[in-house]
């Protein structure tokens, strides 16, 4: 479903996903797989742990990787211990904070909608970005994961925005598929190249190309 294409004047609300498309947390993630697979004797190669994080999801992950339950939980269970603990090292993408504080300058409505919980938060708030946001939804809030609309629908109905006039940004298809469920555009962020979904009304390998795009 490809929506009517605008310019960045008509839009009035932008909603990201964190992972991958506010904060480059990939590294973080796949250097705590790998921990936690090395504790239980498991040596996993980098490169093939941090494809498959980045184009499927940790569950996804999991399930490939280990194929027995008793392992993969205990695996998960130590994984979710040392990303929590990892997580504090990581960074936004170039510029995302000139993407936030052009956006809201020009008055438009920021929102998060992220899988992950309260964490996100507690990071762009470290990082100075909080304040450019109005809202969002975290895992905490229970809505069923992306690419389910219902999080993006709440959140529209909320704050009184046309979905119209309104575009989900994230790094996989999931993203793309929800903002499109919603009535909205669907924006591809994906620096690493690695994802490629035609789909997208609108694919940027960096914030340098976005900032380029609302200007």
């Amino acid at each position: 479903m490809l929506l009517k294409e605008h310019n960045s004047k008509d839009l009035a609300a932008f909603f990201f996903d964190f992972d991958g498309t506010l904060y480059d947390t990939y590294p973080e993630m796949t250097a705590s797989l790998l921990q936690a697979a090395r504790k239980s004797g498991i040596v996993l190669q980098k490169k093939v742990v941090f494809r498959h994080l980045r184009q499927t999801s940790v569950h996804q992950t999991f399930d490939f990787f280990f194929s027995q339950a008793t392992v993969r939980q205990r695996i998960f269970n130590e994984y979710s211990i040392l990303e929590k603990q990892n997580m504090q090292q990581a960074r936004p993408f170039a510029q995302v904070a000139t993407v936030c504080q052009t956006l809201f300058k020009s008055h438009k409505r920021l929102f998060l909608l992220t899988h992950r919980g309260q964490s996100a938060w507690q990071l762009l708030e470290v990082a100075g970005l909080k304040k450019y946001f109005t809202s969002g939804v975290t895992a905490e809030a229970g809505f069923k994961r992306k690419p389910d609309p219902a999080a993006l629908n709440y959140l529209c109905q909320k704050f009184e925005i046309d979905s119209q006039k309104a575009v989900m940004m994230g790094d996989r298809p999931l993203d793309i598929i929800a903002g499109h469920r919603a009535g909205m555009q669907g924006w591809l962020f994906t620096p690493d190249d690695l994802i490629d979904y035609r789909q997208a009304d609108r694919t940027f390998v960096d914030s340098t190309a976005f900032l380029q795009f609302l200007h």
